[in-house]
C-alpha cells in the first residue's frame, strides 16, 4: 500500500512537472507558417519546423498557454524580419507569474525598413543638372515608388529615413557640418523677452552668396535655434532674395521669434548633396539619390517604412529579450499598462522617435544598447501622483548614445514621469540636450555615468526638472557627471533644478568639468550635499529669481502645479508638511535649502545670489584643500583614509559600482565609449562684433565733485561726449534703443563715477531698493584682470540713494565688506524719463594700489524695469558682473 501510494504521488509529481514545463515557439525567417513551430530545424522530410511569421508565432504562443500552465517562450533565431507594421500583443498574450511569456532572439533583427536594392546611375539630364558637377558620377537613384513606396512623410521629421550599414544617413545640407549665424532679422513685429530682442517674423538676412543656389529647389527647409538655445525647429523655406540676402521662412513662425546672431542649417537641398553619407528624397516623384559613403557592395540600403515594430498593451508578465530592432518611422517598442512586463538585452537604433516608451508598473527595461534613435531612448511613465502610489518601473544598465538625432531638444535618453520610478546604472552620452529629464515624485536618480551631452545647448542639464514646488522627494546620487559645457563651450548645467523647481536632493555624485554643476534656480528645501566638484565653475549655483524676474509664476503657474495636488491631506501632508505652509511662507524666496559636507577643488566654489546667500544652511564643507583622493590623475576621485573629509561627516561615495555592469542581459560586453574632450569657448573678442575688448581709459579728475546725484558738468571735466562710457548694449551684446551714459574719472585715491539714465516715462521710476525689480545702476569690478582668484566685487545704487555692496557674484564676506568701505552714492530723478547717480568708490576698497598703474576688469549695468531691459556697457551673455566678459578700465 505504502508503495503505491508513493508511486502515485510520483506518478502526479510528474504530471504537474509537466504540466510546468517550459514550451518553446521556435521561429526562423525562413520557416514555414504551417509548421507547428515545436523544432528549431525543419525534419528531414521538410514537413515539420520553425513558423515564420512573427504573428503566427503570437497564436501559437496563446495557444500554448491555454493548454497548460508554465512558462513560453518564442525564440527568434538568427536572421532579418522585416516588418511594414508592428506585432501587436494585447491582453491575450499575458503571462502570469508562475506562467511567464518571453520573446527571444540572438540575432535576430526586426526591421521596419524596406531594402533598396535598385539603384542605377544618374543618368536623366534634368536630375543631372540639379547635381553638384562635381558628385554627378558617384550619386546613385532609386525609384522607390516602382518599390511599392509611397508614404514618406515631410522633411521635417517623422517618416522615411535612409540607413546603410546600419547608420543613418544624412539628408543633404548646407553647411555639411555645424551652423551658420543669423546676420540681422527683419520681421515688422519686435520682441522683447526681458532685453533680449528679436522679431516676431522669420524674415532674416544672411553673409555667404550660397543660399541663391536653394532658389529652385523643390522642397528646401531650414533648421535652426532661432531665438533661445534650447528651442529648435525646422521651417520650410518660402523664399529667397539674393539680391538683398533675405531669406524667408513660412508660417506659422517660431513661437519664440527670430533673434540676430541665432544660428541655423539649410537641408533638404538637392543641390547640396555633395559629400558621402548624404541623401535627398524627392517626395514629389519618389526618387531617392544618394552619395554611399561605400560601395553600394558592402551594405544594405534600408529605408524606413514601419510606424513600430512592437506594441505590448495591458499584459503582464511578458520580457522581450536579446532582439535588435530598428529602421522604424515612429518608436520602436511600446509597452502600455500591465506589469512585471521587460524589455532586456535588446539593441535599438535607428529609430524615427524613441527607442522604448514604457507605462505600467513593476517593469522596465535592461541592458539595452540604444543608438540613433530620432528622439530619446527611454520613456518611463507609472505612478499616481495624488496617492503618491510608486509604480517601480526602472531603466538600468542601459547604454544609451548618440540619441536625438533629429528633435534636438527636450528628448532625453531617459524621461520619467509619475511616482517612485528608478533610473539606474545606465551609460550616457553624445546627445545635444539633456541626458535625463524627471517629473513627478520621489524617484531615484543613481550610479549613472553622463558625459558629452548638452552639445547643442547652454541653458541646459544634464538632469533636468522645473517649475514646480510639488513635484519633489527626486533623489539624485551617486552619478558620475563629467565633460559637460555646452555649446561651443559657452556653458550649461550638470543637474538643473530650474524654476523654483523644490524638495529634491542631489547627494554623493562625483562632477568633473561640468560648469554650474549643482544648480537649484530659485527653488527651496531642496540638499546639496556630500557631492566631489572637480574644476567645476562654479561648482553650486543657488539664484533668487521668483523674487526677481520670475516673481509672476509665484502666484500663477507654481501655486497652479501646487493646486492641482492634494497637498493639504495625507499621504502629501504627512510626506511634504513644508507645502502646507508655503503660500504664506514668502513663497518666491528660496528658503530652507541646505549645502553640506561637499568636496570642491579647483574651478569656483559657487555662484550663489545676494538674496539667496543669507537664507542657505552651509555646513562643514571642504573647499580648497587637499582632500586626498585616491588617484586624481586618473579620475578616481574615492578617498583615501587620511582625507580631512572624514572629519566633517562626508560619507563614502560607491564610485566603483557607477555605471554598467556585467549581467547576463547586458545586450553587449565589454562596453567602449570615447569621452570628447571638453570645447573651448572662444574669446570674447572672436565671437562679439565689436572686435577686441572695449578698454576704458579713466582720466584723471580736475577737482573733487560733490557727490549729490545731480550731476553738474562744471564738477565732472565738462561731462563731455568724447569721455562717455556708452551703455548701450543688451545682454546679448545687441544695441539697444534707449540708452545711458558714464563717465569714470580718478585722483590719487579714488574712483569717481557718473551714470545718466534715460528711462521711459510710460512707468514711474522705482522707489525701492530691490536689484531686478528696481531701477538700478551696477557696476562690478575684478582686480587683476584674468585672475580666477581674484574675486568680483559688485557695488549697486538705486533712484531712491539706497546702494548695497552685494555677494551675488560670489565674493568672501571679507572683501563684500572691503568694497564697502569709504564708498558714497547718491542719485536724483531728474524728471519722468531720466534719473542720475553719482559715486565715489576708494581704489583701496578695490584692492588697488592708488600709486601705481592698474587695469581691471569691469562692467557697468543699468536696469531699466519700465523697458525690462538689462543695459551694459558690454553685453555678457551671462549675468551682468561676469566681467571677464565685458572689458578693461586702464587706470594710468
Amino acid at each position: 500500500m505504502l508503495a503505491r501510494t508513493a508511486a502515485l504521488a510520483c506518478l502526479s509529481l510528474t504530471a504537474a512537472c509537466a504540466a510546468q514545463a517550459a514550451r518553446t515557439i521556435h521561429v526562423a525567417a525562413d520557416g514555414n507558417d504551417a509548421w507547428s513551430g515545436t523544432i528549431a530545424r525543419p525534419n528531414a522530410g521538410r514537413t515539420d519546423g520553425p513558423v515564420a511569421g512573427l504573428e503566427r508565432a503570437r497564436d501559437l504562443v496563446r495557444a500554448a498557454r491555454q493548454a497548460a500552465a508554465g512558462p513560453v517562450t518564442a525564440e527568434l533565431q538568427p536572421g532579418t524580419y522585416e516588418r511594414t507594421a508592428p506585432l501587436a500583443l494585447g491582453a491575450e498574450d499575458t503571462g502570469t507569474a508562475e506562467s511567464p511569456v518571453t520573446w527571444h532572439g540572438s540575432r535576430a533583427r526586426l526591421v521596419g525598413g524596406k531594402v533598396i536594392a535598385n539603384f542605377t546611375p544618374v543618368t536623366d539630364p534634368a536630375e543631372a543638372e540639379r547635381l553638384d558637377p562635381a558628385v554627378r558620377d558617384k550619386v546613385v537613384r532609386a525609384d522607390l515608388k516602382a518599390l511599392g513606396l509611397t508614404q514618406f512623410g515631410s522633411a521635417a521629421g517623422g517618416g522615411a529615413e535612409l540607413f546603410f550599414q546600419d547608420q543613418p544617413m544624412t539628408v543633404a545640407r548646407w553647411p555639411n557640418e555645424g551652423f551658420v549665424k543669423i546676420v540681422d532679422v527683419l520681421g515688422p513685429t519686435p520682441v522683447d523677452v526681458r532685453g533680449t530682442k528679436g522679431t516676431k517674423e522669420g524674415i532674416f538676412t544672411y553673409d555667404a552668396d550660397r543660399p541663391s543656389r536653394w532658389v529652385n529647389e523643390k522642397d528646401a527647409w531650414v533648421h535652426g535655434y532661432w531665438f533661445w538655445d534650447w528651442s529648435d525647429q525646422r521651417q520650410r523655406i518660402a523664399s529667397i532674395d539674393p539680391a538683398t540676402k533675405t531669406l524667408s521662412v513660412a508660417p506659422p513662425y517660431h513661437g519664440y521669434g527670430y533673434r540676430k546672431g541665432q544660428w541655423y542649417y539649410a537641408f533638404n537641398l538637392l543641390c547640396e548633396l555633395d559629400q558621402p553619407g548624404e541623401y535627398y528624397l524627392d517626395r514629389e516623384t519618389g526618387v531617392l539619390f544618394f552619395y554611399p559613403p561605400a560601395p553600394l557592395g558592402r551594405g544594405q540600403a534600408v529605408v524606413s517604412v514601419a510606424p513600430q515594430l512592437l506594441t505590448l498593451r495591458d499584459l503582464s508578465y511578458v520580457t522581450i529579450a536579446g532582439l535588435t530592432l530598428e529602421a522604424t518611422t515612429g518608436t520602436a517598442i511600446s509597452v502600455a499598462g500591465g506589469t512585471h512586463n521587460e524589455i532586456a538585452q535588446c539593441v535599438v537604433r535607428n529609430t524615427g522617435s524613441w527607442a522604448v516608451e514604457f507605462s505600467g508598473s513593476e517593469g522596465g527595461v535592461s541592458g539595452c544598447d540604444i543608438t540613433n534613435t530620432a528622439r530619446g531612448g527611454i520613456a518611463l511613465n507609472g505612478g499616481d501622483r495624488r496617492t503618491l502610489t510608486p509604480a517601480h518601473l526602472y531603466a538600468d544598465n542601459n547604454h544609451i548614445h548618440h540619441y536625438s538625432r533629429w528633435a534636438r531638444m527636450y528628448n532625453p535618453a531617459v524621461a520619467v514621469n509619475g511616482v517612485g520610478n528608478r533610473i539606474s546604472h545606465n551609460l550616457i552620452h553624445d546627445a545635444p540636450h539633456e541626458a535625463i529629464a524627471f517629473g513627478g515624485n520621489e524617484h531615484v536618480i543613481e550610479l549613472n555615468e553622463i558625459h558629452n551631452v548638452c552639445l547643442e545647448s547652454n541653458d541646459a542639464g544634464a538632469i533636468y526638472n522645473g517649475r514646480d514646488w510639488s513635484q519633489r522627494g527626486t533623489v539624485v546620487r551617486h552619478n558620475y557627471l563629467h565633460h559637460i559645457n555646452g555649446f561651443e563651450g559657452r556653458g550649461c548645467v550638470g543637474v538643473y533644478q530650474d524654476d523654483a523647481l523644490s524638495g529634491n536632493h542631489i547627494v554623493g555624485n562625483v562632477f568633473y568639468e561640468v560648469t554650474m554643476a549643482a544648480f537649484i534656480g530659485g527653488g527651496r528645501d531642496c540638499t546639496i550635499n556630500n557631492n566631489v566638484f572637480v574644476d567645476c565653475r562654479p561648482a553650486i549655483h543657488v539664484d533668487a529669481r521668483a523674487v526677481g524676474w520670475m516673481k509672476d509664476a509665484v502666484e500663477g503657474v507654481l501655486t497652479t502645479n501646487l493646486k492641482a495636488m492634494p497637498y493639504g491631506q495625507p499621504p502629501w501632508s504627512e510626506r511634504y508638511p513644508q507645502l502646507l505652509t508655503v503660500l504664506q511662507d514668502e513663497p518666491g524666496l528660496p528658503k530652507y535649502n541646505t549645502i553640506a559636507r561637499n568636496i570642491c577643488v579647483g574651478g569656483k566654489w559657487d555662484g550663489i545670489e545676494g538674496k539667496a546667500r543669507p537664507l542657505i544652511t552651509f555646513q562643514d564643507n571642504l573647499l580648497d584643500q587637499d582632500p586626498h583622493f585616491v588617484d586624481a590623475e586618473h579620475h578616481n576621485y574615492q578617498l583615501r583614509d587620511d582625507s580631512p573629509a572624514w572629519k566633517l561627516g562626508f560619507e563614502r561615495i560607491p564610485i566603483e559600482q557607477i555605471g554598467l555592469y556585467r549581467d547576463t542581459k547586458r545586450a553587449s560586453w565589454p562596453v567602449a565609449h570615447a569621452v570628447i574632450p571638453l570645447v573651448t569657448p572662444p574669446a570674447r573678442a572672436a565671437r562679439k562684433p565689436g572686435g577686441p575688448a572695449l578698454i576704458y581709459r579713466v582720466q584723471r579728475l580736475d577737482g573733487p565733485p560733490q557727490v549729490d546725484g545731480a550731476l553738474q558738468a562744471g564738477e565732472w571735466n565738462g561731462l563731455t561726449a568724447d569721455q562717455a562710457m556708452p551703455l548701450a548694449q543688451d545682454v546679448m551684446g545687441n544695441k539697444t534703443s534707449r540708452t545711458s551714459r558714464a563717465w569714470l574719472f580718478r585722483d590719487a585715491a579714488n574712483l569717481w563715477v557718473a551714470v545718466d539714465n534715460a528711462v521711459s516715462p510710460a512707468k514711474p521710476i522705482s522707489t525701492t531698493a530691490v536689484w531686478g525689480q528696481d531701477d538700478a545702476v551696477e557696476l562690478a569690478f575684478r582686480h587683476p584682470v584674468g585672475s580666477q582668484r581674484a574675486a568680483i566685487v559688485v557695488l549697486r545704487g538705486f533712484p531712491n540713494g539706497r546702494w548695497e555692496s552685494s555677494d551675488e557674484a560670489g565674493a568672501p564676506a571679507a572683501a563684500v565688506k572691503r568694497a564697502a568701505e569709504g564708498v558714497t552714492y547718491a542719485a536724483k530723478v531728474v524728471a519722468a524719463d531720466r534719473w542720475t547717480a553719482e559715486w565715489k568708490v576708494p581704489l583701496a576698497s578695490l584692492g588697488i594700489d592708488a600709486a601705481r598703474p592698474a587695469k581691471v576688469a569691469f562692467n557697468l549695468s543699468v536696469r531699466k524695469p519700465a523697458d525690462d531691459l538689462w543695459l551694459m556697457w558690454r553685453g555678457t551673455e551671462s549675468y551682468t558682473w561676469e566681467v571677464d566678459n565685458a572689458g578693461i578700465l586702464e587706470l594710468g
